[in-house]
């Protein structure tokens, strides 16, 4: 399945899963509990953004002027810190989870090589081995010198 159908599957299913994961930890904890750390870590992700969002934003608009659509990826500096404290702010415990993951170096890192392993395995384009693929700066043209044009004879054929 594309990446597309994915994230919408994800999307609708999202919001179930968040009243459930609501649901379990109001059981386990109570309920006035479970309401304030529901608001909690929305607040907490709010001063993260606040705190960090402005030089982490600079720091985006750098790379991205710099490198493109290529620079947004999780090892960026700030990206990271400004995708966790988004899912902070989104209401609901799993998206918290993951948002307060993202802050951990070393989950960014796992999570920066599954993405990277999955965006590779998604090009479903066929590679042909007798071609080497290089980046614009990494070549360039060399004129054919040595082959010499055939030239019509002045004889009909």
């Amino acid at each position: 399945m594309s990446l597309v159908k994915w994230t919408l599957i994800g999307l609708l299913v999202l919001p179930a899963a968040e009243l459930f994961a609501f649901f379990l930890v109001a059981a386990l904890i109570g309920w006035l509990w479970a309401a304030g750390l529901f608001i909690a870590t929305s607040i907490l992700g709010a001063l993260l953004l606040r705190r960090f969002g402005r030089a982490d934003l600079d720091r985006l608009r750098t790379a991205f002027a710099r490198d493109g659509i290529r620079a947004l990826h999780l090892e960026t500096p700030g990206m990271a810190t400004m995708l966790g404290g988004i899912l902070l702010i989104f209401p609901g415990f799993i998206t918290d989870l993951l948002g307060a993951a993202l802050l951990l170096p070393t989950v960014r890192r796992w999570a920066a090589a599954k993405l990277a392993t999955f965006a590779r395995s998604s090009r479903r384009t066929p590679r042909d081995d007798r071609v080497l693929e290089l980046e614009p700066g990494e070549w360039h043209q060399i004129p054919d010198r040595g082959r010499r044009r055939r030239r019509k004879s002045k004889r009909g054929a």
